[in-house]
């Protein structure tokens, strides 16, 4: 897994690359953490080039989402490949998590909030 960061403005926009799973989901947390502070805490994840999932990345993307609600933050994830997608829909995370489809919405989302 590889993860590109660009900032836009005070938003963090991480690209993610590759599969999310128990060997590198902690990477992710650490590189996450790192940004908070930079991006105000709005944060766009493009999961476009993710094309696996594990219960260890989807509890770094809930960690995400509930450290953003508790400092007034706002998230958007976009670029869900269909079976990233599906795994998001079996979990229920599409209900509260913020999934929209390309860069433009996602940074559209988390601006207004």
């Amino acid at each position: 897994m590889q993860a590109v960061s660009e900032m836009v403005d005070d938003m963090l926009l991480l690209f993610i690359e590759g599969q999310i799973n128990g060997n590198n989901a902690m990477m992710l947390e650490q590189n996450l953490q790192a940004h908070m502070d930079k991006a105000s805490y709005r944060i766009a994840l493009d999961f476009s080039g993710v094309d696996y999932i594990s219960s260890a990345g989807l509890r770094v993307v809930l960690w995400l989402a509930k450290q953003l609600r508790e400092h007034a933050g706002a998230l958007a994830l976009f670029g869900l490949r269909q079976n990233v997608l599906e795994i998001f829909e079996m979990c229920g995370f599409v209900d509260i998590l913020p999934i929209v489809e390309n860069r433009e919405a996602a940074l559209a989302k988390i601006k207004s909030a």
